[in-house]
């Protein structure tokens, strides 16, 4: 979705932009029958900045070079990256395109000033590279507009004097909504084929996000990077509708609405659903969302699956009343239960996240978050145990004394800290107490499937009730109902092995949301 967002902004600035999902185009590949080592080896950042590359990494890079179309010339290269797993692939490709005096920018959502230092100091050998950290539609274009580097918003350029200072564009945070995406550069064939090939369904069908548009949320949650409390203004219904409706008309058949950081109110959901309902409903395409879990009528949900609406993901973090009113979650218990009621008669499939870890955190409130697990066993149709970690540019960041804590070190991507009194949080009980609430969990019959929502909705879409997609999960997917760390379940879904601990992420950050290079 951000590189069709990246697209459009380029394109109304004038600029064509040839637009490549390369994961995508590589599990193409390799689905064709062509090694591919990104997937058939081991890959790893020294290997694609070694002085002189070993021939594995030259033909996989000539896999990227040639999914790209070979171009030279001076045409600027943008490469999002959106986890650790793609860094070793995009400094590679960087690396060749700075071969070939094409001027490089990276983005995605997990940049932090750290790791673009890491990045740009890594590939000084070939060339200058820039970084853009945050919004990034309105770095892009002055980045193809060749401005000079200290003017290109939100980004970090190598400096042309050899052991200079990183040169840093201003800091910018867009005022402005951002165009909604272009789609129409998409092979969709490409990812039907990855969809049956990963989620086991023989029947095509074309998976999207909805660009609903906020870096900020009315919100405040403690631990969320745009909680504010006030100053969000979402996409207004009527465009993110306009947009909904350029999905379907791509027949796009399966769609997020909301994401996690953003949760809609019910004001703003009620006007999206007006705004769905009088261009005729939501057709043939269904969709999950994420959601606050206050106050909702049950006709809310009944217009809610009338229109497409499957799956409800609510980040509820707790059942203790107590942490809740720490997290400022602005969150009622009872109302909480209420609405997982109401979605539940209305045949919407809740999905409830769990927070275990968060500073404050008793052994009580694990056991009361258990009894409400207890309490609402019926309307509860899977659960994600999240161990805490403390992001950087966050209400519990900006004001640690608040919640009792002191912050000591910055570490790829989140923050660790000490208690006031100076003691340091204790991972094991961490480890322990996510431990108690999985099996507390499978106890209950409560399952672990919607670690991946796609996964889940495709699951969903095949059934016209919950119950029955709850009884071909746990008869096709019964590891579904053990419990485990999530990387577990998502190696279950794509059919793939992997060693997972909850000790290896209680108190910091997966892997994967760091683009840290730095092997010290």
């Amino acid at each position: 979705m951000g590189i069709s967002l990246l697209a459009s902004s380029l394109r109304l600035n004038g600029h064509d932009a040839e637009v490549f999902d390369l994961e995508m185009q590589l599990a193409d590949l390799r689905r064709k029958g062509e090694d591919v080592l990104l997937y058939d080896g081991a890959l790893s950042t020294a290997d694609v900045l070694a002085p002189e590359l070993a021939a594995p990494v030259r033909a996989y890079g000539e896999q990227l070079w040639q999914i790209i179309g070979g171009s030279s010339g001076g045409e600027p290269l943008g490469i999002s990256v959106m986890g650790f797993e793609q860094s070793a692939s995009a400094l590679l490709l960087a690396r060749l395109a700075l071969a070939h005096d094409m001027p490089v920018m990276f983005g995605g959502q997990f940049w932090t000033e750290r790791s673009a230092s890491e990045v740009i100091h890594a590939l000084a050998p070939f060339g200058s590279v820039t970084v853009t950290v945050g919004d990034g539609w309105e770095s892009t274009t002055a980045f193809v507009e060749r401005a000079a580097p200290e003017t290109i918003p939100n980004s970090y350029t190598t400096n042309p004097t050899p052991g200079g200072a990183i040169v840093a564009g201003p800091r910018k945070v867009a005022k402005s909504l951002p165009p909604q995406p272009v789609y129409d550069w998409v092979p969709w064939e490409q990812y039907e084929d990855f969809g049956i090939a990963t989620y086991k369904n023989p029947t095509p069908a074309r998976r999207a996000h909805l660009y609903v548009w906020d870096k900020q949320c009315n919100f405040r949650c403690a631990f969320c990077r745009v909680a504010t409390g006030s100053r969000a203004v979402l996409t207004p219904p009527k465009v993110a509708i306009d947009s909904f409706a350029d999905l379907a008309k791509a027949e796009v058949d399966q769609l997020n609405f909301m994401t996690n950081e953003l949760n809609p109110s019910r004001k703003y959901l009620l006007r999206f659903l007006d705004e769905l309902e009088a261009r005729g409903g939501g057709g043939a395409t269904n969709w999950f969302t994420y959601i606050r879990a206050d106050r909702l009528e049950a006709a809310d949900f009944g217009r809610i699956r009338q229109n497409g609406g499957r799956l409800a993901r609510y980040g509820v973090e707790s059942g203790s009343q107590r942490l809740l009113d720490l997290m400022r979650k602005d969150y009622d218990v009872p109302t909480m239960s209420t609405t997982l009621r109401y979605a539940a008669a209305e045949d919407v499939w809740n999905h409830v996240n769990f927070l275990v870890g968060f500073p404050g955190e008793i052994a009580d409130d694990i056991e009361r978050t258990i009894d409400f697990l207890a309490a609402n066993v019926d309307t509860i149709h899977s659960v994600r145990i999240n161990p805490f970690y403390l992001p950087p540019d966050t209400p519990i960041a900006r004001a640690p004394e608040e919640f009792g804590i002191q912050l000591t070190t910055f570490d790829s991507g989140w923050w660790q800290y000490q208690n006031s009194d100076g003691s340091l949080p204790d991972a094991d009980v961490v480890v322990e107490r996510v431990e108690r609430l999985s099996r507390a969990c499978s106890d209950l019959g409560i399952g672990f499937a919607g670690t991946d929502p796609f996964f889940l909705l495709d699951t969903i879409s095949r059934y016209d009730a919950v119950p029955d997609a709850v009884k071909f999960l746990k008869d096709a997917y019964p590891l579904f109902w053990v419990p485990a760390p999530t990387d577990t379940y998502k190696a279950l879904i794509g059919g793939y092995e992997v060693k997972s601990e909850w000790k290896e992420i209680a108190l910091k950050r997966q892997r994967n949301y760091s683009l840290s290079i730095c092997t010290d």
